[in-house]
């Protein structure tokens, strides 16, 4: 057992297991997250307004419905949205209203709505506490102490929703405040465990773990409400939670310094790769320097234009799909799962292929953040623009849609890798504070696009992806501009001591040397 244990360790390396417990925390992380966003349909019972006459209200044709070409299509959809609201509980759960009332609450659309986005408003709040907090005491007690957190509150939510609705908001808003550290904790494991040349491949395969969450997270949470209700969903993921906070507290360390297992080969290369330019504990921040640093603003422009545009794709162009071409994209599990599962191989894709190009000495590790950041940027705004003006031809504009994902997943090989760049020392407190920026702009998506679409008309939508196109480019035009993956004089405690490109790409040819001597040791 000894020796076969031995092989395995030595078969495993270590950063490769790491790999895996954090993608399979990440899944949990979105697990828990949107939990509520399904299991919702089944908890709650929304009143329905009656026009005039007393029958019920039907909505609006859809803009393409209108088309007289299409009247045919017109008759369907307004039986469609007749039916669906007269069998309001039955058709959303698939279970017989009287069996379900006893389970469910009644709400307004507006405390529905708070229900939905109160996790986000506690979520914008720890980005930077987090970021600091994982520098200092590690990034094992701040990720593993915030989903052990989410669990203790998702696995009260049931009690929660049956006492009051602002009891529920309350709870959604504590799990927004402690998953808001996972993320800027993430960047502060990468920074001392993951070699730069292979950190794109990592964060893709790891921060993209979320698309797989949401794309096994949706249909199982779905059969457990069919089968045994909507409290049962909350109380599966809480426990399910609890066994990876126990691994990942048993398995995980936060350096290879710490690692009890971890073979001597893999940590030297390691180390040497990582260099004398990360430190353990630094003790203070340089805020100043921070905050006025060009490269990092670079940085966080193009989060901002990425987020951007990453919540309109995320949530509204199903609405555009539905209320201009008058086909829902939620109606068929496939095409809601396609967009999640693109996003994924897009960036593994893009996270290999930047591995490739650095590995072998192709391009520089600037011309590889700006490659794939110009990717991630620019080719989903051209995809928008090609949605709008595809017309009413929704099997093409539905196939576009997830090109535009698989673009947009290159971010992991582009900018976000680039504050490790910057300063490794800092990497999770200044990705806090690029999130925090970034997640402040997105938020204002939806006010945006209400506003731009009051009678939801293909003309206003495709104003809309323009909007949102000028976002991507003028961002990412910023970035290739004043972009760096020069080490910040700020990285040091106290400062001074900066390293220039020439300096950081000679560590890289280091780093490509003592690959080739230990990869057939690792």
């Amino acid at each position: 057992m000894g020796a076969s244990s031995y092989h395995i360790h030595k078969a495993v390396p270590a950063r490769v297991s790491l790999a895996f417990m954090t993608a399979a925390g990440v899944m949990v992380l979105y697990m828990l997250r949107i939990n509520l966003s399904v299991a919702i349909v089944a908890m709650v019972e929304t009143p329905i307004a009656n026009n005039e006459e007393g029958s019920i209200s039907v909505q609006p044709k859809a803009s393409c419905l209108r088309n007289e070409k299409l009247s045919w299509m017109n008759q369907t959809h307004e039986e469609q949205a007749t039916t669906e609201t007269t069998t309001n509980a039955e058709s959303r759960t698939g279970l017989p209203a009287d069996e379900q009332a006893s389970d469910r609450i009644v709400l307004s659309g507006t405390q529905k709505g708070l229900i939905l986005g109160a996790f986000f408003y506690g979520y914008i709040f720890t980005n930077i506490p987090g970021g600091r907090l994982a520098e200092v005491y590690g990034t094992k007690r701040v990720f593993g102490g915030s989903m052990l957190l989410s669990s203790l509150l998702t696995l009260g939510t049931p009690l929660a929703t049956h006492l009051h609705y602002s009891v529920l908001i309350l709870l959604r808003i504590m799990i927004g405040l402690c998953q808001g550290v996972v993320y800027p904790a993430l960047h502060v494991m990468v920074a001392r465990w993951i070699p730069p040349l292979e950190r794109p491949r990592f964060m893709s395969f790891t921060y993209m773990a979320n698309c797989v969450g949401l794309i096994l997270t949706m249909p199982v949470c779905g059969l457990i409400i069919d089968a045994v209700g909507w409290p049962t969903v909350f109380y599966a993921s809480g426990s399910v939670s609890f066994v990876w906070v126990v691994l990942w507290f048993t398995l995980m360390y936060d350096s290879p310094e710490q690692h009890p297992r971890i073979s001597t080969e893999e940590r030297r290369y390691i180390l040497e790769a990582l260099g004398k330019d990360v430190t353990v504990k630094p003790k203070r921040t340089p805020w100043r320097d921070i905050m006025t640093n060009l490269p990092l603003w670079a940085i966080n422009m193009a989060h901002v234009g990425a987020m951007f545009g990453f919540t309109l794709l995320m949530t509204h162009l199903p609405s555009y799909m539905s209320s201009v071409l008058g086909f829902s994209i939620k109606s068929n599990g496939l095409l809601s799962a396609l967009p999640f599962l693109t996003q994924f191989l897009g960036s593994n894709a893009c996270g290999m292929l930047g591995d490739f190009l650095l590995t072998r000495g192709y391009i520089t590790v600037l011309t590889s953040r700006k490659i794939f950041t110009t990717v991630s940027l620019v080719f989903p705004a051209v995809v928008l623009v090609a949605v709008g003006y595809v017309g009413c031809n929704s099997t093409i504009a539905v196939s576009i849609f997830p090109v535009g994902t698989a673009f947009a997943g290159a971010i992991c090989s582009g900018y976000l890798a680039n504050h490790h760049d910057l300063s490794p020392n800092f990497a999770g407190t200044i990705y806090g504070v690029t999130n925090t920026i970034a997640f402040g702009v997105g938020m204002c998506v939806p006010v945006v696009v209400g506003v731009m679409t009051p009678e939801q008309s293909l003309g206003q939508w495709q104003a809309v992806f323009w909007v949102t196109a000028a976002m991507y480019l003028s961002t990412w035009l910023f970035y290739v501009v004043f972009a760096s993956s020069d080490i910040q004089p700020w990285n040091s405690e106290g400062g001074g001591g900066g390293k220039g490109e020439n300096v950081v790409e000679n560590n890289h040819g280091e780093e490509l040397e003592s690959l080739n001597k230990t990869k057939d040791e690792v």
